[in-house]
């Protein structure tokens, strides 16, 4: 039978996409958020809570993100259960600013906190398509720093389905969890903050074709 979520179980949400060529060659990206269900009204489907997520934080993403950034599809998937799918929605939504991006291996960083210390109990995004625009020197400023702030204010709040269903931000520990067989072992805390850095970092997996 198909894995019916229950309070605590977590979900695994991802937004993929594509950075275009800009000089070198295109770039396939993706941002993996995980959400645990704190309120349970209605049984939970992914189409319901891939719909929320798409119209709040991917909106703020979008918003933020470059033209070279188009989005390609969601998927969602319960980790509770290691034989659960993922289902994919297909998506186009496209970055909103377009003026001249950062390179592809540039990224805006945000660190995530729960309540809990220690290197499995915080987590970091690194977000690709960042502006030129958006930065003085090395650092976040003026209307594109606002706009990371809107995400960042956006991905620390609940998400709350059509049916009434509530998921909050969490932090998933690959390390601790045993997640490739039933029964798993799903270690996962809620987010308390969300911290953003206002120096552009980098991500070394992102790099594109040396030119010459």
């Amino acid at each position: 039978m198909p894995y019916v979520p229950v309070v605590g179980s977590i979900a695994e949400v991802s937004m993929l996409g594509s950075l275009a060529a800009a000089g070198s060659d295109a770039k396939n990206v993706a941002s993996v958020f995980h959400y645990r269900l704190s309120v349970l009204t209605l049984p939970p489907t992914k189409a319901a809570l891939e719909l929320a997520f798409n119209t709040a934080q991917v909106a703020a993403l979008i918003a933020a993100f470059n033209s070279r950034y188009v989005q390609t599809f969601n998927t969602v998937r319960w980790i509770d259960d290691a034989t659960d799918p993922p289902v994919a929605t297909t998506r186009a939504g496209a970055g909103a600013i377009a003026t001249d991006s950062l390179p592809t291996i540039d990224s805006v960083s945000m660190l995530y906190r729960t309540a809990k210390r220690g290197r499995s109990y915080r987590g970091s995004k690194h977000f690709p398509g960042g502006s030129e625009a958006d930065t003085t020197g090395d650092v976040l400023t003026g209307a594109g720093l606002a706009r990371w702030q809107t995400v960042q204010t956006t991905l620390a709040a609940n998400v709350t389905d059509a049916l009434g269903n509530v998921w909050v931000p969490a932090v998933l520990s690959r390390k601790l969890s045993v997640l490739a067989t039933n029964p798993t072992t799903v270690v996962a805390n809620d987010v308390t903050s969300i911290l953003l850095n206002k120096n552009v970092g980098t991500m070394r997996r992102r790099r594109v074709t040396t030119v010459r």
